[in-house]
This record gives structure tokens, sequence and C-alpha cells, in this order.
């Protein structure tokens, strides 16, 4: 103990704290008295609904995906069967979203094939405009794994995509369609009459 003289002239006795001779418990009393880094949710947000009051944790309920928001599942599967199910499909929507669920997968005949599709799927031009504008981010994205393959794609295959192209009258496809003519000229001896005229009708 610590004794002082106190303005009256009376003598207190005031007990003198320990000192802990440990730093590391100066430290982690002074990191708790620190301001949390993240946000502190209220109360209600953290107990949960069984009634029983366990709280969840900030991170949990802050990262938590809404229910009805579910994400796209893509599957990879082979590039014939790709060509299988394009083959299948008859809708335009049902046709690109054979390209939404495995476009990771896509080789260039699976592009080409996508397109003759597209070409030849039975829609009027009102209904043709109105996929145009719900699908557009998707029909660029499908145009621009075109360019990546066209120098891949044979005699057959340059011809379906052209011809699939210019019947499916998406404006943003002449860039490609260009590029697609481009490719072919090299290989014009490799083209099969029926080729060689769906390229000429498409330009």
């Amino acid at each position: 103990v610590l004794g002082y003289a106190h303005p009256l002239g009376a003598t207190s006795i005031r007990p003198r704290l320990p000192v802990d001779p440990c730093p590391a418990h100066h430290s982690a009393f002074a990191r708790a008295l620190r301001p949390p880094s993240h946000p502190v949710l209220p109360r209600s947000s953290q107990m949960r609904p069984d009634g029983f009051g366990a709280r969840r944790s900030a991170r949990a309920t802050m990262c938590a995906q809404p229910a009805d928001t579910p994400e796209r599942k893509v599957d990879k599967i082979s590039p014939r069967l790709i060509t299988s199910r394009l083959t299948k499909a008859e809708s335009l929507s049902a046709i690109l979203d054979v390209y939404k669920r495995h476009g990771s997968s896509f080789n260039e005949i699976n592009v080409a094939t996508a397109w003759s599709r597209l070409g030849k799927a039975r829609a009027t031009g009102r209904e043709r405009l109105d996929f145009f504008r719900t699908e557009e981010h998707t029909l660029l994205q499908l145009l621009q794994h075109t360019d990546r393959t066209i120098y891949r794609l044979d005699a057959r295959g340059i011809a379906n995509a052209c011809y699939g192209l210019a019947k499916f009258g998406f404006a943003p496809a002449s860039t490609t369609l260009r590029l697609l003519s481009a490719a072919a000229m090299p290989r014009i001896a490799e083209f099969e009459p029926q080729g060689l005229a769906n390229i000429a009708w498409a330009f």
C-alpha cells in the first residue's frame, strides 16, 4: 500500500494495483477497446427466426444472397452433345439457351451450327426484333465467340455461318460476315456448290 498526506492533515491509505509484467495482456486489452472494423448489425437482424435467440454472424448475414435470384447453372459437356441439342432446339429462345448454358464448351462447329439454326428458326419479323432487343447482350457474346473461332472453321462451317447470320438479320453481325468472307477467299476451292451458293446469297 501507498500512504500519502491529506490536505487536512489526515493520512489516507490507497491500495497499489498489481502491475502485469506481460505486455501481451496490455496489447489484448488495447485491441478490445478498439471500435469494430465491420458494421454492427442491429440486434433484431442477428436473431434466428426459430425463436431460440441464437445469433448469426454479421458476415453471414451481409453475404447471404436473396432466394429469388438464382444463378444460371453453366454445364460443360462435349461439343458433339452440344450440336445434338442445337439441332433439336426449335425456337430462337431454345437455341440461344443452349449457348447460355454451355457457351464455355462451344467449339467452332457449335458456333456455326448455332447461327445456322438461328437463321432457320421460324419467327415473324416482329418476333425477331423483340428477340434482338431482349437477347442483345448474349447475341453479341456469341458474335465475339464467332470472331475468335472463324479461322478454325472448315469450308462447310464458313458457309453455314454466313447463311445463318445473313438470314438471321442481326445488324451487328456485319463485321463478322466480313471476317467470314476474308476467311473463305483463300479456301474457295474447298467449297461445294451448295456452300458457294449459301455464301453468294449471304452477300
